[in-house]
């Protein structure tokens, strides 16, 4: 058991991304190897975007636990099921994360969706409704940060905003002594909320994308998850 207060906290984006790498195949492995052309560039450690025909790791930011000329092992990706992960159509992309700006001086941080949605269904012979699992609902985050102008985050989220660019997300929590990483579609409104006697503040919201969110220790070993 183990559990940790998310005080200290920071929250970054992914402002600078690299060309995209062609990924021509993935392969179904428990630390999948994604097929890359030589002079990928990409080294163990770095931070990437994935984009990806396979929908379960399409949007997925995640880190390169090992590398060739020819390949790119990231140990987080579980695709050894082929139900999920037909074989041979898992090509698509890899775009390196190489720069991080802070959303600083946060206050609140709120989700919503992803809660399970049901349908039901009665038999004749019932004589109560049955609960089916349909689908989750979309998830969004939102950051409410203390407004200040001048930060470096606001020509970030901005330019975002009009783009419609997906952007890699993560969050240290030094208590859990553990990096998270996920992604979302931008939507921010630089004019603040302004109320007597309390801190002028904004709010950049994004609509999630990843479907996963990944998990990083500081001292354990990395160990296929997702």
């Amino acid at each position: 058991m183990g559990f940790a207060l998310p005080n200290g906290a920071t929250v970054f984006v992914g402002s600078k991304l690299a060309a995209a790498v062609a990924v021509s195949a993935v392969s179904n492995a428990n630390g999948a190897v994604f097929t890359v052309a030589t002079g990928h560039g990409l080294a163990v450690g770095d931070v990437v975007l994935v984009s990806s025909r396979w929908s379960l790791i399409d949007n997925l930011v995640a880190r390169v636990t090992a590398q060739t000329t020819t390949s790119v092992t990231i140990g987080v990706i579980n695709s050894t099921d082929t139900n999920f992960f037909p074989a041979g159509s898992g090509g698509g992309s890899l775009r390196k994360v190489t720069e991080w700006t802070e959303i600083p001086q946060i206050t609140e941080v709120a989700q919503s969706g992803g809660d399970q949605q049901y349908t039901q269904i009665q038999f004749l012979a019932d004589d109560r409704q049955r609960n089916l699992a349909t689908y989750k609902a979309a998830k969004s985050q939102t950051f409410t940060m203390a407004h200040d102008s001048t930060l470096p985050i606001y020509g970030v989220l901005s330019a975002a905003d009009r783009s419609g660019d997906i952007l890699p997300l993560r969050m240290y929590v030094p208590k859990a002594k553990e990096m998270r990483y996920w992604s979302g579609q931008t939507s921010f409104d630089p004019q603040p909320t302004t109320a007597v006697n309390n801190v002028e503040t904004v709010q950049p919201a994004f609509a999630i994308q990843s479907r996963d969110m990944t998990f990083y220790k500081d001292t354990a070993t990395e160990t296929p998850s997702a």
